[in-house]
């Protein structure tokens, strides 16, 4: 770990947990802030960095930068709450009551929630409810951009408001083997519709899911990610801190299923190893922590470090050829390329990938879908 990487984290585990980081070597700043950059926690750093004192602490130029970066995402997410309220209750006019998945539910369990990034709003309605809540909200929110489609084989419907966007789902996240979706299905059950909890934000009440769903959601959401896109630190600080937020409250047992159903343990363990220790999570508020993972976190930290949130770039891979038999050819070459990629640090979900592309690939050609 270089000393800009302690340093960064340093200052995460005081984002996260308190108090006012001290740091006793020098500080580059603009590595710093670039890694911070890089992983989508620059606003978090700025935060931390702006209540330091001594001689380590940004100079004038840089905590200037620094808060007119705070200054930004506080703007964002003003318009972004007003966006919220007006979406609920269109949804609510139209007897749907959806639940808040990912930004706002996961910013309300930080420290300081207006330090934490994101920029559109993701509600959940279910299946059953799906085209009423499309309707409800074209006629709610008439000035808002409306996209995509509200057929039964489509994620989320779209509408956008400037630079900020809204996602009605359908469902929390897209599962394309059956037996998998079927699985999962249940798991969404329980949180999103029989464990919701009830909050009050500023005085608006909202529904988010149930504790143990949002765990295991949180962790769900961030390794699709990182099996696809990369993955950055703002989304595994959004794990730790979700852990924090309900340490003592969560019902091991249930959490332990939903991580075995889904054939997704040993990464939550391996995950859950550089929360510890990277980012300071007490070791027994971290579920099935084991030490056993430090080899397999090992080689999932540079991993981590070198793709960043949403950062990932395979060569050849992003160039795709146009002629339709070298598009398949590049398609099937890339599906091994991605399994050996992620062999070297989870061999076991590797070969359960592969085994899914391919099935989703020849089901494809086949027409079964």
């Amino acid at each position: 770990m270089s000393t800009t990487e302690k340093q960064y984290f340093a200052l995460m585990r005081a984002a996260l947990w308190g108090p006012p980081v001290a740091i006793d070597e020098e500080i580059d700043w603009k590595a710093v802030l670039r890694l911070a950059q890089y992983h989508a926690t620059n606003v978090l750093v700025c935060g931390t960095a702006s209540l330091m004192t001594g001689s380590n602490k940004p100079s004038q130029e840089m905590l200037g930068m620094m808060k007119t970066q705070m200054r930004s995402n506080l703007v964002s997410q003003l318009q972004l709450k007003q966006i919220l309220q007006m979406s609920v209750k269109a949804l609510r006019d139209s007897d749907v009551e959806p639940v808040v998945l990912k930004g706002f539910s996961l910013a309300l369990l930080y420290p300081n929630p207006n330090l934490r990034q994101f920029g559109d709003i993701d509600l959940y309605v279910g299946i059953d409810n799906f085209r009423r809540a499309c309707e409800g909200v074209r006629k709610g929110l008439p000035s808002a951009y409306n996209w995509g489609n509200e057929g039964d084989d489509y994620k989320h419907y779209n509408l956008e408001f400037g630079n900020y966007a809204l996602e009605v789902h359908r469902v929390s996240a897209e599962i394309t083997d059956r037996k998998e979706r079927e699985v999962y299905a249940a798991i969404e059950r329980d949180g999103l519709h029989e464990h919701t909890q009830k909050i009050d934000y500023e005085g608006f009440p909202l529904t988010i899911p149930s504790k143990e769903f949002m765990v295991f959601f949180t962790f769900f959401h961030a390794w699709h990610h990182f099996l696809s896109t990369g993955v950055g630190w703002k989304q595994i600080a959004d794990v730790a801190i979700t852990l924090h937020a309900y340490r003592d409250q969560l019902d091991h047992d249930t959490l332990r299923r939903y991580f075995k159903d889904m054939h997704i343990m040993k990464p939550w363990q391996a995950f859950g190893y550089l929360m510890v220790q990277c980012l300071g999570l007490p070791e027994n508020e971290m579920p099935f922590y084991t030490a056993a993972s430090a080899s397999t976190a090992t080689r999932l930290y540079r991993r981590i470090m070198e793709e960043g949130n949403f950062n990932r770039d395979r060569g050849f891979l992003r160039r795709k050829p146009k002629r339709r038999l070298w598009h398949k050819l590049h398609a099937f070459l890339g599906i091994f390329v991605e399994f050996f990629h992620l062999a070297k640090v989870f061999p076991g979900a590797a070969f359960h990938e592969l085994q899914a592309s391919l099935k989703r690939g020849f089901s494809k050609n086949l027409g079964h879908e």
